[in-house]
C-alpha cells in the first residue's frame, strides 16, 4: 500500500492578541516546510482567504514560490486558490513560474469561493463563480502549452494571446477542484485531474469520492486515475504532556474563523474578528490529538480506505493559528518519526 502524506494547510494566520507577527509566521512556515521535507513528508499545502483580520493568507502562489526555493523534493499544493478572484491569464502565469521554479512540483487546487464579503471586495457577483472557475481551468491548460491561443469563454475572452514561460511539466500542473457538496465532487470528476476536500468523517469522504468518480465515468474518463487529496487535522505530543490542552485554543482559532465570518465578522458593519465559543466535542472529533500511539489508530482507517489509489494525498495539519514554532516543529518531528512509518507500513 502506497500513500503520500503531506503537511498543511499553512494559512499564515496571526490571531489577535497572539503576540506573533506576520514576518515571524511566514519565516517559520518556511522553516517548517524545510523540516517536513527532511522528515520525509511528501507535500506541503497552503490555503487562501481575503480581508481577514488575522491575515489569512491571500497570496498562495507567491508563498509557494518561497516554498519551492526552500525545498528540493516535496510537492507543493494550493488547497485552494479562490479562483473567481484571479484573472485566468495571471493565474496561469504565476502557476507556470512556480512550476518552473519547483521543477514540476506544483499541484494547483482550485475552489469556487463562498464568502460574500470577498465577492464584495473584488466587485464580483457570486452567481458568476462557477463560470469564472471553469474559464480559468480551460485558460490555464491552454496557456501552459506556451502556444498562442484564443478563447471565448463564459466570462473571459482572449484574442491570440500567449504566456511564457510554459509549465515545467508537460500538460501543466495537475488541477484539483475542491468542494463538499455532490455537485462539486461530480464536477471535479468531470473536468479536473483530482478532487480535494477538507476534514470530514470517513463515510462522508468515501461518499464524496464516489461522486467524483461517477462524474469522471460520466465524462468518459478513467475514474481510477482521478487524484484525491484529503485534508485532516491532527496533533501529536509526548506522553502525559497534555496535548489537547496545548492546542485547544489554536484549533478553536482555526475552525472558529469560519463561524465568525458566517456571523458577519470582518465586514464594514462588523470590522473585527471575534472567535465564538466553540464546542469542545466538535473540536476534538475533528482533531485527533495525543501521543503517536493514540493518533495512529485515528488516521490509519483513512490510509486503509484510500491508500491503494494510484494518486492519493493525506494532508495532515500540524500547525494551527497562534502556535509557536517550537510547538509545531516538535509535533512534526514526532509525527515524522513515529506516525509516518506506521501509516506507510514501514
Amino acid at each position: 500500500m502506497a500513500v503520500r502524506i503531506g503537511v498543511g494547510l499553512f494559512t499564515g494566520q496571526v490571531p489577535p492578541g497572539s503576540g506573533r507577527t506576520f514576518a515571524e509566521e511566514y519565516r517559520e512556515a518556511l522553516d517548517l516546510v524545510r523540516l517536513a521535507e527532511t522528515l520525509g513528508f511528501d507535500s506541503a499545502w497552503v490555503s487562501e482567504h481575503h480581508g481577514s483580520s488575522d491575515g489569512y493568507m491571500p497570496s498562495l502562489l507567491l508563498m509557494l514560490g518561497a516554498f519551492a526555493a526552500a525545498t528540493d523534493r516535496i510537492r507543493l499544493g494550493t488547497g485552494v486558490v479562490l479562483t473567481p478572484f484571479h484573472d485566468p491569464l495571471r493565474l496561469a502565469e504565476d502557476a507556470a513560474v512556480v512550476d518552473q521554479l519547483s521543477g514540476g512540483r506544483l499541484v494547483l487546487g482550485l475552489g469556487l469561493a463562498w464568502r460574500e464579503e470577498e465577492f464584495r471586495m473584488f466587485g464580483q457577483p457570486p452567481e458568476e463563480r462557477l463560470a469564472r472557475t471553469l474559464d480559468a481551468i480551460e485558460v490555464c491548460r491552454r496557456a501552459w502549452t506556451g502556444e498562442r491561443f484564443s478563447y471565448e469563454g463564459r466570462i473571459h475572452s482572449y484574442d491570440r494571446v500567449r504566456i511564457m514561460p510554459p509549465s515545467f511539466r508537460e500538460g501543466g500542473p495537475p488541477i484539483y477542484l475542491g468542494g463538499h457538496v455532490e455537485a462539486a465532487a461530480r464536477r471535479a470528476g468531470r473536468v479536473a485531474d483530482g478532487y480535494i476536500r477538507s476534514r470530514s468523517g470517513l463515510d462522508a469522504a468515501r461518499e464524496s469520492l464516489s461522486w467524483a468518480e461517477e462524474g469522471a465515468r460520466d465524462a468518459g474518463r478513467d475514474a481510477a486515475a482521478l487524484g484525491f487529496a484529503l485534508i485532516q487535522n491532527a496533533f501529536v505530543w509526548e506522553e502525559g504532556d497534555g496535548s489537547w490542552d496545548r492546542i485547544r485554543g489554536a484549533v478553536a482559532n482555526q475552525l472558529g474563523v469560519y463561524q465568525a465570518w458566517a456571523q458577519g465578522h470582518d465586514t464594514p458593519e462588523h470590522d473585527s474578528l471575534e472567535i465564538p465559543e466553540m464546542d469542545d466535542g466538535m473540536l476534538r472529533a475533528l482533531t485527533p490529538a495525543g501521543t503517536p500511539d493514540e493518533v495512529i489508530p485515528a488516521l490509519r482507517p483513512i490510509v486503509e480506505a484510500f491508500g491503494d489509489r494510484g494518486d492519493f494525498d493525506l494532508i495532515v495539519r500540524l500547525h494551527y493559528p497562534g502556535m509557536t514554532f517550537e510547538q509545531s516543529s516538535r509535533a512534526m518531528e514526532l509525527f515524522g518519526g513515529r506516525v509516518l512509518p506506521a501509516l506507510r507500513g514501514t
